[in-house]
């Protein structure tokens, strides 16, 4: 009696499997993500999955997890399983982000981002597996500004033009990235111009991101060029609010850059407002999720 319960199981079992094969591969499940609830500290992405035909799915998900860098930066906060649907949301820790941030730029501006789904069948098969993507995106290289000489102190002297601008990650220290902008300089003037400072500021989102300082002072020759070190120091702690409004806004922010210098001019030191910037910035890491659950989909 026992052998005959346990083939009518195993039977049912394998009638169920070829079921659900039969259905999802008459009509693939399709996985869509999208961002939930967005705050300072957290933010949600909802991943949902859909098929057409009903099908009973024995299954539990224990975690779906998201690393970028290695770093976990998204776990699950719920999940629900219906005969022709599920719902996935992960709550991410967004200082999390800003590690992964700050090791990606430690990387060489590559990584890669992993989305891992861990379960079981029937609370005894386990279920494993994960897909990955590269990430490549150029941020320093946004970093590049310009600003044209203009005439001050009434025509008798001319600004330094800034010819352009190169960004190079240092490293970071205390949640403060560390940025060495190499600023070049050419002096319009027949007298040299000393420069004691630079400040540098960074917004993003309005939210200040950023600040720096000159190096070491220079002096640019008259009529002559200079290339001018200034460290511009990355807020970790207030990133996460800058990301925030970056997600509210479809994945799009404006990184507004002021520079302004502290120069000698016959003898008066005097602060020279030399360049505003804005620049705008947008990810697509929604759209790279997507595309890795399409693989699944399509899978």
């Amino acid at each position: 009696m026992i052998k005959k319960l346990l083939a009518l199981l195993l039977l049912a079992i394998l009638l169920w499997g070829a079921y659900v094969a039969y259905a999802f591969v008459s009509s693939p499940p399709k996985f869509t993500a999208q961002w939930g609830n967005v705050s300072n500290a957290t933010t949600e992405i909802v991943v949902r999955g859909e098929w057409e035909k009903a099908v009973i799915l024995p299954v539990s998900i224990d975690e779906v997890a998201m690393r970028f860098m290695n770093i976990t930066v998204a776990r699950t906060e719920s999940v629900k399983i219906s005969r022709k649907s599920a719902l996935v949301v992960l709550g991410i820790d967004n200082p999390d982000i800003v590690k992964a941030l700050f090791k990606y730029l430690d990387n060489g501006q590559s990584g890669v981002a992993e989305i891992s789904v861990r379960g079981s069948l029937f609370k005894v098969i386990p279920l494993k597996f994960n897909v990955k993507r590269e990430v490549s995106l150029n941020i320093l290289e946004k970093l590049n500004f310009t600003a044209n000489s203009t005439p001050i102190l009434g025509g008798l002297a001319y600004t330094p033009a800034l010819l352009g601008t190169r960004a190079s990650w240092l490293g970071e220290e205390k949640n403060r990235g560390i940025l060495l902008m190499e600023m070049r300089f050419y002096n319009p003037n027949s007298f040299p111009i000393p420069l004691s400072n630079i400040s540098f500021n960074i917004y993003a989102n309005d939210v200040e991101i950023g600040t720096g300082y000159l190096e070491k002072a220079i002096v640019i020759p008259a009529n002559g060029y200079a290339t001018a070190k200034t460290v511009v120091e990355i807020i970790g702690d207030n990133i996460p609010e800058a990301w925030a409004i970056h997600v509210r806004n479809g994945e799009v922010s404006t990184v507004k850059v002021q520079i302004t210098l502290t120069a000698s001019f016959m003898g008066k030191t005097i602060s020279i407002p030399v360049k505003t910037e804005q620049v705008r910035i947008k990810t697509n890491i929604i759209e790279q999720i997507n595309e890795a659950l399409s693989q699944i989909s399509g899978g």
